[in-house]
């Protein structure tokens, strides 16, 4: 088979929201939750706005906006609103005393008010229980005693007195928000600039919705510099961009002043290409043609200026998305497509890692001896690295302080019943056995997590979406009981079609933990579902008959689920959240219309990537 690489960008990945209670075969469903807010469950409260980068002082001014997306009020009596540093240290909380309401479909601002009246935009105030929101980043969430509900990760806004807001063409919901291309920037015309205490408006106004009826055929444009009319974009493939360098932990903010090196073997435009980890990405997004030659260099970073970045030369971009210092993975994508990807083994101080000028390809790259540690200073604050110039030549016959590489395959894409081409498929990685997974967390090669009978089960699955075409809004849901890996895990249905995932870094599911596997991982066309796993090809019946889908892993079953009733359009088949194991899920009557009370996207219904609500008896 091919190697597949992630088709997500979301948090799920490498760090799977644990569920404090899910209703089987863990612990039991009031176990570390507050008696106060038991009822609440994962997704019953949405953040979708903040306001953590204010004018002049932040007390007083920040501010937080909850909303109830459910049919029915929900209370905050017991729930913690919490903000933490992007590796959850330093947490701050302020726990609900008392009632405090939250009206079906409404909006909740929260703000941090510390003496006086309250703004007219807000609605509660939690004083200096959080402190001061991360400008850059950080985590900011709700939970109900160790049962999560919603949480989400701090971005920059462009200028200060700006609110972040969730993209007002989606349905809020808890897996979506995870997704930093969701949000934006607000355009209130009056301070602040958002819209506390309403629904938020498009992300893009002048972009058409999320939807397969988009012309598809249309490409997308970019105006050159110089120009006056529009061009279409030249989209890299995979190899014609390279990164070269990256930069994890330099001297000082790592928020400030990270940044990857990529060099273009032909020329091509950024526009449109999404830089990030394993785990998340930002997409270049811009009017105005992001263009490299053959053999420039361009760097992206956290900030632009470079007073703050320490004194960069001028980034073409910036990602929100931290390196860890720990090691880890640096990707560069067009759509779904993985131009190229590199690893980096735990990162020196003041540092760069870059790749041999004499190696600078996206095939080549991916050996660890063709990377070392950089020599020659750059800006004032004696960080180390070439950004935007040629790297030098790494020592000969050894990695030269080098790290070890991922082992990420450039191009790669989920199997979906591609017959199994050996080791001289192009898709695999030679330097990465293919017995073993890179751990996202160690940076170090592992034997695999490999599920058994009943670790892995089917949960939810859409057959008939109503938002967009079945081809690309199809998606399955699978809930770990256990710590896995997804590794090599193939879902089929009943003709025989299939689906291997396979990747050279650990899919890994904690306990409790669910995975979404789609027809397409562009939000663009699969209805605004959250971060997918991996796709699959073939169709998943509409009318009624006998249908089945399994999961199994080198031939042995996991978990099947049949069905013999027509899919309901725009509503997902979910089992109850009592029988969510191998067993339970396969009698009569476990499965049930998702209600009318969740939604997601862009209107579908269905809970993809949470906790299921209880069928009605």
């Amino acid at each position: 088979m091919r190697v597949a690489e992630m088709r997500g960008w979301g948090r799920w990945l490498g760090g799977v929201a644990l569920l404090g209670a899910w209703a089987c075969g863990g612990a039991p469903p009031d176990e570390g939750v507050d008696a106060a807010c038991a009822g609440l469950l994962p997704g019953d409260l949405v953040i979708t706005e903040y306001l953590n980068d204010p004018v002049g002082t932040d007390t007083g001014q920040e501010y937080v906006e909850l909303h109830n997306p459910t049919r029915t009020t929900v209370d905050l009596h017991g729930v913690t609103l919490y903000s933490a540093r992007v590796d959850g240290s330093q947490e701050r909380a302020y726990l609900f005393t008392g009632s405090v309401p939250v009206a079906a479909g409404s909006y909740l601002v929260l703000g941090d008010v510390r003496e006086g009246p309250l703004p007219a935009y807000m609605d509660h105030a939690y004083g200096e229980a959080l402190g001061a929101l991360g400008n850059t980043g950080g985590k900011l969430g709700v939970r109900c005693g160790e049962r999560d509900v919603d949480e989400v990760h701090l971005t920059a806004p462009a200028k200060s007195g700006v609110a972040r807001i969730y993209d007002g063409r989606l349905v809020p919901d808890s897996a979506g928000n995870d997704d930093p291309e969701r949000w934006c920037d607000g355009a209130g015309a009056d301070e602040p600039r958002g819209s506390p205490g309403a629904a938020n408006a498009p992300c893009d106004s002048g972009a058409p919705p999320p939807s397969s009826t988009a012309d598809a055929g249309v490409a997308e444009s970019c105006v050159p510099a110089g120009a006056s009319s529009a061009r279409p974009v030249v989209r890299p493939r995979p190899g014609d961009l390279v990164i070269t360098e990256v930069m994890a932990n330099p001297r000082g903010d790592d928020t400030l002043g990270e940044w990857v090196e990529v060099r273009a073997t032909v020329p091509v435009d950024l526009n449109g290409v999404t830089v990030g980890t394993d785990s998340a990405g930002t997409k270049v997004a811009t009017g105005a043609c992001v263009s490299l030659a053959a053999g420039e260099h361009a760097v992206l970073a956290r900030r632009t200026e470079a007073a703050v970045n320490g004194w960069l030369p001028a980034p073409v971009a910036t990602f929100g998305v931290d390196l860890r210092n720990s090691g880890g993975v640096v990707m560069v994508k067009a759509g779904d497509v993985l131009i190229d990807g590199a690893g980096y083994g735990p990162a020196e101080e003041g540092v760069a890692t870059q790749v041999s000028a004499l190696l600078a390809d996206a095939q080549r790259n991916d050996s660890g001896a063709a990377w070392c540690r950089a020599t020659e200073v750059y800006g004032t604050r004696g960080n180390l690295g070439t950004p935007g110039r040629a790297n030098r030549a790494c020592g000969v016959g050894g990695s030269d302080g080098g790290v070890p590489d991922a082992g990420a395959p450039d191009g790669g894409r989920l199997d979906a019943g591609v017959p199994d081409a050996g080791p001289a498929d192009a898709g695999v990685d030679a330097g990465t056995p293919v017995n073993g997974c890179i751990d996202r967390s160690t940076g170090k090669l592992r034997a695999p997590r490999v599920p058994d009978a009943g670790s892995l089960v089917l949960t939810e699955f859409m057959a008939d979406p109503s938002a967009v075409a079945d081809a690309t809004g199809e998606w399955v849901e699978v809930l770990a009981l256990r710590e896995v890996d997804l590794n090599g895990v193939t879902l089929s249905n009943g003709s025989g079609s299939s689906a291997v995932l396979m990747s050279a870094l650990c899919l890994s599911l904690k306990a409790g933990g669910r995975a979404v596997l789609a027809r397409s991982e562009d939000v663009s066309l699969n209805g605004g579902l959250p971060a997918v796993l991996g796709t699959f090809a073939f169709n998943l019946a509409n009318s009624a008959g006998n249908h089945v889908l399994r999961l199994a892993v080198d031939g042995r079953l996991l978990d099947a689920v049949t069905w013999t009733t027509a899919a309901v359009p725009g509503v997902s088949s979910q089992v109850d959240p009592s029988r969510s194991d191998a067993t339970r899920n396969d009698a009569a009557g476990s499965f049930c219309p998702a209600p009318t009370s969740v939604r997601y996207g862009l209107g579908d219904r269905g809970t993809p990537g949470v906790e299921n609500r209880p069928c009605a008896r």
